[in-house]
């Protein structure tokens, strides 16, 4: 049994993660914001948000004396669905702090906390945008591509993590619809059509890429996985893994055609 520690419990991800894990037999803790999810065993307010409400969180955390073996972390603010000059700045410094800054300052407080006889877990989730520009969500996709440049810094100077992000796809969560009641024109359509769709990614391929990614421990660290694109259930991809440091990593395309020196 693994203690798992799920900030965003009650999300559209989360939720689902959090009774994936309590059917496999782990111990799950978790953090709400807003809705009380029934299926943790135990559940903390937190608003990553707000340092006091995460500062009100570690030292709760704290006192429980349990150290965490993965943890999960599931905010998403979508906002502004604007092209950057036609954003207002303050809610674009928002979702870069709720999708970034904030995440990154809940795994910096968490880190002592974690299970320290072995290597311990850490999921973020990652977004469009790696390979193309994604048109008016600039804050999120600017956000999701750091956290996946986070992920090789904290795999390369800590030997004890087995940290990597993971893009789920399209997924039937609130988010569309935030985006859907946010946005005007094609968002605004492409939202609705998907909302009305019987498509998108499933919730129990989300768990199992993270729970395979966990399992492969440091081979899996430091990259940026598909959940719809990538055989992430197959042998062939991991032995892949092991012989190719650069795989799943941000890089520059084209570096065959520098200037030799």
């Amino acid at each position: 049994m693994s203690n798992i520690l799920i900030i965003g419990a009650a999300s559209g991800i989360g939720s689902e993660l959090v009774k994936n894990y309590i059917a496999d037999g782990d111990n799950v803790i978790g953090t709400i914001r807003t809705t009380k999810n029934e299926t943790c065993e135990l559940d903390f307010y937190c608003d990553i948000d707000l340092p006091f409400s995460v500062s009100s969180f570690i030292e709760n955390y704290s006192k429980l004396g349990v150290v965490w073996d993965t943890l999960i972390l599931c905010p998403c603010n979508p906002l502004p669905v604007k092209s950057f000059f036609n954003c207002d700045f303050i809610e674009w410094e928002k979702s870069v702090n709720t999708n970034f800054i904030n995440q990154m300052r809940m795994v910096h407080s968490l880190y002592p906390f974690r299970n320290k006889e072995g290597i311990s877990n850490i999921v973020f989730f990652a977004g469009g945008g790696v390979n193309n520009a994604v048109i008016d969500f600039s804050a999120y996709t600017v956000s999701k591509i750091a956290l996946i440049k986070m992920c090789e810094f904290l795999d390369a100077e800590n030997e004890d993590l087995n940290i990597f992000a993971v893009g789920p796809g399209l997924t039937k969560t609130k988010v569309h619809d935030i985006i859907y009641m946010n946005s005007e024109g094609k968002k605004h359509e492409e939202a609705l059509n998907f909302i009305n769709s019987a498509g998108g990614t499933l919730m129990d391929d989300i768990y199992g890429c993270i729970r395979i990614l966990c399992e492969y421990g440091k081979v899996a660290s430091g990259r940026n996985f598909s959940v719809v694109h990538d055989a992430w259930d197959t042998e062939e991809l991991f032995t892949q893994l092991e012989h190719d440091n650069n795989m799943y990593k941000l890089r520059r395309h084209g570096n065959e055609s520098r200037r030799s020196i």
